[in-house]
């Protein structure tokens, strides 16, 4: 009969300790979440971390005070959009959209999409819900042009900071007003664009801001490849901190940011964990007038 009580003790000892490794484990998941997708319902805008120094100014700044900024500057919101709603996947493969009435897409919205890599959750939902016409972009995908489904068209085409063919790829490569023109849609507005292509738009952004072509667009949506995973040098910063003030200069500001936790890396020179892909959803203020 004793040794019957102690088994049972041990049994719920064992029981007890589960139950609260679970709990620990539950907490530490939910921390982690909170960590990478930020509380839609308690948003601070903070307009003074929206201010960025002159692009010469940049130029003067020691790695660390770069970095600062970059960091603060991608981790901050700007706009207070009242309805963010996700389109797609929960995790990766969907984007937050600003769905308040000035900023909505309309049904006769245009939508481009860059990187896909086989998941249209995104283009399905957003074509699905606003009836826009949506084109998406992969060459990587070896997938044959075409409609792919009712307003969902696919492209093989890159996008990039020149209209070539790709070295060593041999992907056809367009700039977004090129890109406009081939399918004809030059004299429309864009709507929405969203870029994931993997580095390559920090390449493709100067130009689609020098040519004006991102002036209409009334969302931008960008996931931000700083770096992939190494801590990026002092000419990356000024080069990605150079396309945000151009961004903010045409009208974009941030209602939403999420950070990538794939390319975490440790600073050298701060001992700071900082991530080098950033989701950042952009509403164009400019654009309140048009009707998109």
């Amino acid at each position: 009969m004793h040794v019957c009580r102690i088994r049972r003790n041990i049994v719920c000892y064992i029981v007890l300790l589960l139950l609260l490794f679970c709990c620990v484990f539950i907490l530490l998941r939910r921390s982690k979440r909170e960590e990478s997708f930020p509380d839609k319902k308690n948003i601070v805008i903070e307009n003074e971390k929206c201010l960025l120094p002159s692009k010469a100014e940049l130029q003067n700044l020691p790695h660390s005070k770069l970095a600062s900024l970059y960091h603060e500057y991608v981790s901050s919101l700007q706009f207070g959009c009242d309805n963010i709603i996700r389109l797609g996947e929960e995790a990766d493969g969907g984007w937050d959209i600003c769905d308040d009435t000035p900023y909505r897409p309309s049904t006769k919205c245009l939508v481009y999409s860059f990187g896909i890599d086989f998941d249209f959750s995104f283009d399905d939902a957003i074509s699905k819900k606003y009836g826009c016409e949506v084109h998406s972009f992969d060459p990587s995908m070896k997938v044959k042009e075409g409609i792919r489904s009712h307003n969902v068209w696919f492209h093989p085409y890159a996008i990039g900071p020149n209209t070539r063919i790709q070295r060593g790829t041999h992907w056809q490569m367009f700039t977004l007003k090129d890109l406009k023109i081939k399918l004809n849609h030059q004299n429309r507005h864009l709507t929405v664009v969203k870029l994931d292509v993997e580095e390559w738009e920090m390449l493709a952004l100067p130009n689609m801001i020098s040519d004006g072509t991102l002036k209409s667009v009334k969302q931008l949506l960008i996931e931000f490849h700083i770096t992939m995973r190494p801590e990026p040098d002092k000419q990356r910063y000024i080069r990605g901190l150079n396309i945000l003030i151009d961004l903010y200069e045409q009208g974009f500001r941030i209602f939403w940011t999420k950070r990538n936790l794939f390319c975490r890396f440790t600073s050298l020179e701060e001992d700071i964990e900082r991530t080098g892909c950033h989701e950042i959803s952009f509403v164009n203020i400019n654009t309140l007038s048009t009707v998109l």
